[in-house]
């Protein structure tokens, strides 16, 4: 079994990173897998996110919410932390991403936005297909969502 980064030292490196990410990002693909699963539909406490189970078409269709108190610190960085950078790191080598791409890695603020698109498709709202373990609630996914159709900002964005 491929061994993980610690993850004590994996928190460390996403707090740094958000805070002072300076390389390029990652050209995104056009990989829009279709997926199916739902929309959140409970109460979303501190967001607006869409209740009523649409499913968006896109990332660039899916609503900000205008008090959308979502941020890299309060959400985007755990989440990413939680169910993304275990496989998409840049520290993991090739047989120890459990089959994530080279070059898709989500371990800095720069990296998620410059690939917003393609984690949404997978990821966020009615998207279902990640992680291949099983996918966020769709609760999460809906934060995730929203999250990322409001440019994945930090507390000092807001």
């Amino acid at each position: 079994m491929p061994s993980r980064p610690d993850p004590r030292a994996l928190a460390l490196l996403a707090c740094l990173s958000l805070a002072s990410c300076t390389e390029d990002p990652v050209p995104s693909d056009s990989d829009t897998d279709d997926a199916t699963g739902s929309t959140g539909t409970g109460d979303l406490t501190g967001t607006t996110a869409d209740s009523t189970g649409a499913d968006y078409p896109s990332l660039d269709e899916r609503p900000c919410p205008e008090d959308s108190i979502l941020t890299a610190e309060n959400f985007g960085a755990p989440f990413m932390l939680t169910h993304c950078t275990g496989c998409h790191h840049v520290a993991l080598k090739e047989g120890e991403r459990a089959g994530a791409p080279l070059g898709v890695d989500f371990e800095s603020l720069i990296k998620v936005r410059a690939q917003a698109e393609r984690i949404w498709a997978r990821a966020a709202d009615q998207n279902a297909t990640m992680p291949p373990v099983g996918p966020p609630a769709a609760e999460e996914r809906a934060r995730l969502g929203e999250w990322l159709a409001c440019g994945a900002p930090t507390a000092a964005d807001l």
